[in-house]
């Protein structure tokens, strides 16, 4: 078995420990004629598998972000690796309300193992 298939199994059944469905919601988004994506239409809104936790479990190191946040010091999402997740998205999880910060896909054997994200919990 592929090293990431391995790791995406293992990263399923850490997302699992507490894991849970919740909803993300999000404004769709088109090309303004500029290259510039810009929000238009409808919000979506739709499930996805995920745990919400303080850290990403310790496989990859923290890294500074240009907003001050690293995935250790604030609420995360860790996600299946082609989870529907995108930075500015409003997750709903076990009554609270976090927006998505940067997703990233860490890779392992030649492909993404898992999405994860920093995420700022929405006051009121």
């Amino acid at each position: 078995m592929p090293v990431n298939s391995r790791m995406r199994r293992a990263m399923e059944r850490l997302i699992a420990v507490d894991g849970g469905t919740g909803t993300v919601t999000r404004q769709a988004m088109a090309d303004n004629g500029r290259g510039q994506m810009i929000p238009a239409g409808e919000l979506s809104t739709h499930a996805v598998w995920r745990r919400v936790g303080y850290q990403s479990g310790g496989v990859w190191a923290a890294r500074p972000w240009e907003g001050g946040l690293t995935i250790d010091t604030t609420p995360c999402v860790l996600a299946e690796y082609d989870a529907d997740i995108r930075q500015g998205g409003l997750l709903e999880w076990r009554g609270r309300k976090y927006t998505a910060g940067a997703v990233s896909r860490p890779e392992l054997g030649g492909g993404p193992v898992c999405a994860q994200a920093p995420l700022t919990e929405v006051k009121g």
